[in-house]
């Protein structure tokens, strides 16, 4: 027979582990009402430059195309700003709930880097990258609308390489290579455009 004391122990013990549990569970509820929420929209640093016309290049998964906008907003001088703030204000329409071709929470572009006035590489972020559509349409259409908005704002350029995260990676979504430099050209002659 199991002496009192040890039965006493027993219960005291499991309502210690019960307790723990949750005093646990309380911390992780208090936990997640702190943490910060993403961010549902590409940020966008205040820019004091002139007011100018950008060409934004937006994808519509519903008929497969690319819509040409146009946009005015303060510019920066330097080209890889005005280029990183393009890509900024095509992504802020994704992002927006009614947009054809939405993207996920956080969706943005780190940075943009040109090489040579012929070259870009564009560093995304992987909220962007996790928030496709899947399938091989909706990738073509978000890689292509950067490429030919990247295009309106620096008519001089040739190619441009995606990376995701500030490293190298086959694709975004399993569909579309993206190891390499992307020719802009091939890009303007295989893509539909509806304005």
């Amino acid at each position: 027979m199991i002496s009192r004391r040890l039965q006493i122990f027993t219960v005291l013990l499991v309502l210690a582990i019960l307790a723990m549990g949750g005093y646990f569970v309380h911390l992780k509820r208090k936990a997640e009402a702190i943490a910060t929420p993403q961010v549902q929209q590409a940020l966008v640093a205040p820019v004091n430059g002139p007011a100018e016309t950008t060409l934004l290049f937006l994808p519509n998964d519903e008929d497969g195309t690319l819509h040409a906008t146009s946009v005015t907003a303060p510019q920066p001088a330097d080209p890889g700003e005005r280029a990183r703030l393009a890509l900024h204000m095509l992504i802020a329409r994704g992002l927006a709930k009614d947009s054809p071709h939405p993207y996920g929470p956080g969706a943005d572009v780190h940075d943009v880097f040109l090489m040579d006035p012929n070259s870009a590489v564009v560093n995304l972020n992987q909220a962007l990258v996790a928030g496709l559509h899947p399938g091989i349409q909706s990738e073509q259409l978000t890689l292509f609308s950067m490429v030919l908005t990247l295009k309106s704002q620096l008519p001089q350029l040739m190619r441009v390489r995606f990376l995701v995260e500030g490293k190298s990676a086959e694709t975004l979504a399993g569909h579309v290579d993206i190891s390499g430099w992307m020719d802009v050209i091939e890009v303007q002659q295989s893509t539909p455009i509806a304005h």
